[in-house]
């Protein structure tokens, strides 16, 4: 078997996809497959993504015929992997060099089920890091994530990353024995999902606060794409409270304030577009319906005139 296979779902990412493949065949450890499942892009990646594979045999292209989203790309090639340890990059992202390296050495000495790091935030273009994606686990720093962490980080707050923003290693065994899988009716959301799952199922879990992952943000990409991220979000969690019996008293506790979270926060930036448009009438037909987004709103307003000082 292959120590680490790594899959890249890519739609449309001539501008990028190249740099991703690089990123993991420079790995410090060479013992690898990149699974590129191009989901029938319309640009030149698929001539890219070709071209990597005729370069390096560890590349293993998988092309679509039909659009089916990320998570039907995933699941596609969880199909095919032969790692014992399988970990994802998303197309217009990288890893840094000995990120595979020191995921699996520390896998395999904890006898770990799930493994990640923090995720460098760097604007497209630029190699300057912004901020690590999850400050709760700090450079240096090793967490066992338990269930009461998982769950009450699901959501963090307003214009913060949660669980769902993270880029873990699995253990492929743990992953096929639970028959844990992505679900395909989300093109949002999908990775929460399949991690929540991870921990329902008692995965051994950990985070590293070292960033290892560089996260690059764009505009156009698919986890920027509109107001409907928070709703779908909500969705998700919604469906998993009304449907998994794993839960806890405490996890539903927590499901549930991240949840209204979510939810508070896709109102607030709602009724904040109709303030700025001017639309009065709009503005306040929207509190009369919900009065609790103007009390979030003024929550918000007061939250960034204090930590401007």
């Amino acid at each position: 078997m292959t120590k680490v296979s790594v899959i890249i779902p890519c739609f449309n990412a001539e501008d990028f996809i190249g740099e991703a493949i690089d990123s993991v065949l420079k790995q410090t450890i060479a013992d690898l497959e990149v699974i590129v499942v191009d989901d029938a892009s319309t640009d030149g990646s698929r001539s890219i993504i070709s071209s990597k594979a005729n370069e390096d045999s560890r590349v293993v292209p998988i092309f679509l015929k039909t659009n089916a989203g990320p998570a039907a790309a995933r699941n596609v090639a969880w199909t095919k992997l032969t790692g014992t340890w399988v970990t994802l990059l998303d197309a217009d992202d990288l890893f840094l060099p000995d990120r595979l390296e020191r995921l699996v050495s520390f896998a395999e000495t904890q006898n770990a089920d799930v493994v990640t790091d923090n995720l460098s935030v760097r604007h497209f273009g630029d190699d300057k890091h912004i901020a690590a994606a999850f400050p709760q686990v700090a450079s240096g720093a090793i967490l066992r994530v338990d269930r009461s962490f998982f769950f009450r980080n699901v959501w963090t707050g307003p214009q913060k990353y949660g669980m769902g923003i993270l880029k873990p290693l699995f253990r492929a065994k743990f992953i096929k024995e639970h028959s844990i899988c992505y679900d395909e009716r989300y093109r949002i959301g999908e990775d929460m999902l399949f991690y929540m799952s991870c921990i329902l199922s008692d995965a051994k879990y950990y985070i590293l606060g070292d960033c290892l992952y560089v996260y690059r943000k764009r505009a156009e990409s698919i986890s920027n794409a509109g107001e409907h991220i928070f709703t779908t979000l909500a969705s998700i969690c919604g469906e998993v409270l009304s449907t998994d019996r794993r839960l806890t008293t405490e996890d539903r506790k927590h499901l549930k304030a991240g949840r209204r979270g979510m939810l508070e926060y896709f109102h607030w930036r709602q009724l904040r577009t109709l303030r700025r448009q001017g639309d009065k009438i709009g503005f306040l037909s929207y509190v009369i319906k919900r009065p609790s987004s103007l009390i979030f709103m003024v929550r918000m307003s007061l939250a960034w005139r204090l930590n401007r000082g």
